[in-house]
């Protein structure tokens, strides 16, 4: 029990860390040239393990039409604020979920769904899935912030520690590509 506990106050520790790893889109501007597009700007941050320090900044500039979702790499869009569409997320678990109306126990239970499926799937995930599920996080952690009130403290520790855990894969699927891309 003690050791469960410990652990998950290291992964409350860790989320900063790993939590500037995910790919932050910036603001929308409307460019001057053409009123019908905008251009949206996504920076991406690879961090040491060690130090926590950015060791590399990618920026990708993209102009769109005004209105559309930035595209994510396998074909389906993710919205310029990261997070998924309610088609996403019911793709994501495999069953219709509407991540607007869930409530606390339902969205406790959408957490756990979650970090169980990303267990089970991303040793064969490719950055583009990774990607999605972080979308479908990003969604789940809206809805956290809007029902957080309803939780009581010990869910709030499980639901911060299954968002590190998230955070911790993703990371170390990162830094593993970036030491085999080097070999």
């Amino acid at each position: 029990m003690n050791n469960s506990r410990l652990f998950a106050a290291a992964l409350l520790l860790a989320l900063p860390v790993a939590a500037r790893a995910q790919t932050k889109p910036a603001p929308k501007t409307t460019t001057a040239s053409k009123p019908a597009t905008e251009q949206v700007t996504e920076v991406t941050e690879d961090l040491d393990p060690a130090t926590g320090k950015v060791i590399r900044r990618t920026t990708r500039t993209t102009t769109l039409p005004a209105g559309t979702a930035l595209p994510s790499g396998n074909g389906t869009a993710i919205a310029a604020d990261g997070r998924a569409t309610d088609a996403q997320v019911s793709d994501f678990f495999r069953e219709k979920t509407t991540v607007g109306t869930l409530t606390a126990p339902a969205l406790l239970d959408a957490y756990n769904r979650f970090i169980e499926q990303v267990r089970a799937d991303r040793r064969g995930w490719k950055p583009a899935d990774w990607t999605n599920a972080a979308a479908v996080l990003s969604s789940l952690n809206g809805r956290y912030d809007q029902v957080r009130a309803n939780f009581v403290l010990d869910d709030k520790v499980t639901i911060r520690s299954q968002q590190a855990e998230f955070q911790a894969l993703r990371t170390t699927r990162q830094i593993s590509d970036q030491v085999s891309d080097k070999l």
